[in-house]
């Protein structure tokens, strides 16, 4: 693996990392970033479907501020999330056939990978071009889900060597569609909010006048290719290009109140969401005497697309008696928003070679972001009222450059004890171009107001980590480190008390004791102090242990205010200890049981009473308790046959999360079940996906558009789903 950008193993490496090869994912039959966080320690997530997916790690919830706390890379590309997009920082789903694996690092990697990465970090590493060898695959998947319909994939891959030993292609293409199990309902005499707002109406007793099912199918296109072109042992060129298409009928999230699978409509509003993703990447490494310089320019844009019923927003924020326009409301009102993310960066580093006594790496990175979004809250209705539909317009421009230099230096006191530091320089520059208009806005009609904003920092990020080789099978370590994520300009909270949203606007802030929002705020930062060890002293048994202190400073806090807008702010501090252990026992040949569990105390050590915070209250979207366990079976059996079979179980624990107010998530635990025949180039397997069945709770997702507290939906996971699959190599 090469998550410290040098060659080495998971147990070599000290520090908590977790790997899973190309074969891992194949035999657990996993096929989204999503699936393989389930069988990790210490790592969390939240979402609204594919695509919309954020990660979290040792408890550090990334809530609030505009940038994630878990950074996320395809080999050397790092994809930043939409610093601004209203269902959070999301990463990209990409299929995950054929690729070599996933590297999963724990904990602060402000060093090596900078800001974003203070939680820890996500790498997917693709399968590079060999020239020298013909290779190809297909894979089929066919299956079906409890309360949804047929879902189908199919996945190929083919390797050309051009020019032995110089020139090679290799191209990956992947078409799949799931089937949804959300429905969406249209009710007539739409039961508004009552006790202001308070409680929603009972959708369960409204006449139903339209039942969409299963809104939520998605269907994905992607391709990947990549090129080796080796001109001579020291030169090598890897360049690469991925593409992928998804598009989802709806959000898999259903509605909190009365939280049967389905989301409950006054008017036929369908709810789409699309992801569009194109990446290139050019790794270029020369190996001199003695060092290997490496150059790895990339460039790649995302668009996002939602569309969300906002029509009960509408009603209840401006305080209507009903939402149709006969009674005094507004009509059908629908919320578009466009996300739009691109980005370069350049890194260059040198690389020492061997494995001498002192081993360095010096390197230096840029990157220049942009991020698009176009928000608008449409209700036809209001022409009359307003002179205009357009209830909310937003526009806005985030431009974020970096640059950093960093260097890691290693060395060897003796053959058993190691010492290794690190240091990185960062250095951003945000700005924030805002302009709105509406009768929602600042303005109160199709005139615009803008915002210009902006925000920068610079500063330091150290690494001190001291191991210890016992014997070839015990390792132990201790691992001092800091992170951090930048700070941004906030967008303007409307504060004109001529308008309506304005007035109720600078009622909610003056509830806070203040007369404005912040128009900025700074980078959050944590110290992370780890003690570890990893035994290994067969190929029976396994052992990776780790507890860990963090100190979490100037918290990046989402401030909800009454009228709908929230701010983010620097407010309190946060503590987390922690505890992880993964472990691997061969209990007979073929017969091995593998798991893991995690111990997350995350708190905070202040009050925030903004936020209706205080000091104890555990940190958003972290369980205290979480573990996987899984027991596998191989065997060869008659006719040159090997059986294959695997059942796992994922446990998640009760976490909170905010929408307008806090939300308590109850604790799931998901069974999932498969058994297989490989022979030669050939593999057959039968899957029961969730076996048990259950339904759960993911995390609380907003509103895109006014966020109030009768608005609360709830991501859900697939419902059972069995099916069986065919792959087939060709060599």
């Amino acid at each position: 693996m090469t998550a410290t950008k040098r060659a080495s193993t998971v147990q070599k490496i000290p520090a908590a990392i977790s790997a899973f090869s190309g074969k891992d994912l194949l035999a657990r039959g996993v096929t989204s970033v999503s699936d393989m966080v389930a069988e990790i320690p210490g790592v969390s997530m939240k979402s609204s479907g594919p695509g919309q997916t954020e990660f979290e790690m040792r408890g550090l919830s990334s809530s609030g501020g505009s940038s994630p706390t878990v950074g996320f890379y395809l080999d050397d590309t790092p994809l930043t999330a939409p610093a601004g997009a209203q269902n959070g920082k999301v990463t990209i789903d990409p299929n995950l056939y054929d690729l070599n694996r996933i590297e999963v690092l724990r904990g602060p990697q402000g060093t090596l990978y900078g800001s974003g990465s203070m939680g820890g970090t996500i790498r997917l590493v693709t399968n590079k071009p060999d020239p020298n060898a013909y290779q190809a695959s297909a894979q089929v998947v066919l299956s079906g889900t409890d309360g949804g319909g047929f879902n189908h994939t199919e996945n190929a891959m083919v390797n050309l060597p051009v020019v032995q030993d110089v020139l090679a292609l290799r191209v990956v293409g992947s078409e799949a569609r799931t089937s949804g199990w959300i429905d969406r309902i249209v009710v007539g005499d739409f039961p508004v909010a009552t006790d202001g707002g308070a409680k929603r109406g009972d959708m369960l007793s409204a006449p139903v006048q339209g039942s969409y099912r299963d809104v939520n199918d998605v269907q994905l296109y992607g391709v990947r290719a990549s090129m080796l072109f080796k001109p001579t042992d020291r030169l090598s060129i890897t360049p690469s290009a991925f593409w992928q298409k998804m598009n989802q009928g709806g959000p898999s999230t259903f509605d909190s109140d009365p939280g049967t699978p389905a989301h409950y409509e006054a008017f036929n509003i369908p709810e789409p969401f699309s992801d569009k993703f194109l990446s290139f990447e050019v790794p270029i490494t020369y190996r001199f005497n003695g060092f290997d310089v490496t150059s790895v320019t990339a460039n790649w844009n995302r668009t996002q697309n939602a569309v969300q019923d906002s029509s009960e927003n509408v009603q209840l924020g401006f305080g209507l008696p009903s939402v149709y326009s006969s009674d005094g409301g507004l009509g059908p009102s629908s919320f578009q928003e466009i996300d739009k993310t691109r980005q370069f960066s350049e890194e260059l580093r040198l690389t020492s070679q061997g494995s001498g006594k002192f081993q360095w790496l010096l390197g230096a990175f840029y990157s220049k972001y942009r991020f698009t979004t176009i928000m608008s809250d449409v209700t036809p209705e209001t022409v009359p009222i307003f002179g205009t539909k357009n209830n909310f317009s937003f526009h806005q421009n985030i431009d974020i450059r970096q640059i950093a230099g960093f260097g890691e230096i290693s060395y060897n006191f003796t053959d058993k004890l190691k010492f290794t530091t690190g240091l990185r320089y960062y250095s951003y520059d945000t700005s924030v171009h805002t302009s709105t208009s509406g009768y929602g806005s600042q303005t109160g009609s199709d005139a615009s107001a803008s915002d210009t904003g902006a925000a920068s920092n610079s500063g330091f990020n150290p690494k001190f980590n001291l191991s210890y080789q016992a014997r070839s099978d015990l390792m132990v370590y201790a691992n001092v480190a800091k992170g951090f994520r930048p700070g941004s300009a906030n967008e303007p909270v409307p504060s004109n008390p001529e308008t309506i949203q304005g007035a109720n606007c600078l009622n909610s802030l003056h509830a806070l004791g203040r007369t404005a929002a912040p128009t900025e705020y700074g980078p959050d930062e944590v110290w992370s102090y780890e003690l570890g060890g990893k035994f290994n002293p067969s190929n029976r048994l396994l052992v990776n242990v780790a507890v860990y202190h963090e100190n979490w400073k100037n918290i990046q806090q989402y401030i909800p205010l009454t009228c709908g807008f929230p701010f983010t702010d620097n407010a309190g501090t946060a503590a987390v200890w922690g505890a992880e252990l993964e472990t691997r026992l061969v209990l007979t040949p073929g017969l091995s049981l593998s798991g893991n569990i995690a111990y997350t105390d995350a708190h905070l050590t202040q009050n925030v009473t903004e936020a209706g915070l205080h000091a104890g209250d555990p940190v958003q979207n972290v369980a205290r308790w979480s573990g996987s366990a899984a027991l596998s079976y191989v065997k060869g059996i008659a006719g040159g046959w090997s059986l294959n079979s695997r059942a796992s179980y994922d446990y998640v624990g009760s976490r909170i999360d905010a929408t307008y107010g806090i939300n308590h998530l109850p604790a799931y635990g998901l069974v999932n079940l498969r058994i297989g025949v490989t022979k030669g180039l050939w593999n057959f397997y039968l899957f029961d996906n969730n076996a048990m069945n259950k339904k759960a709770w993911i995390s609380n997702n907003p509103s895109l558009s006014i966020n109030l507290p009768t608005f609360n939906r709830v991501s859900s996971n697939q419902p059972m789903t069995i099916g069986m699959g065919i792959e087939r190599q060709f060599n």
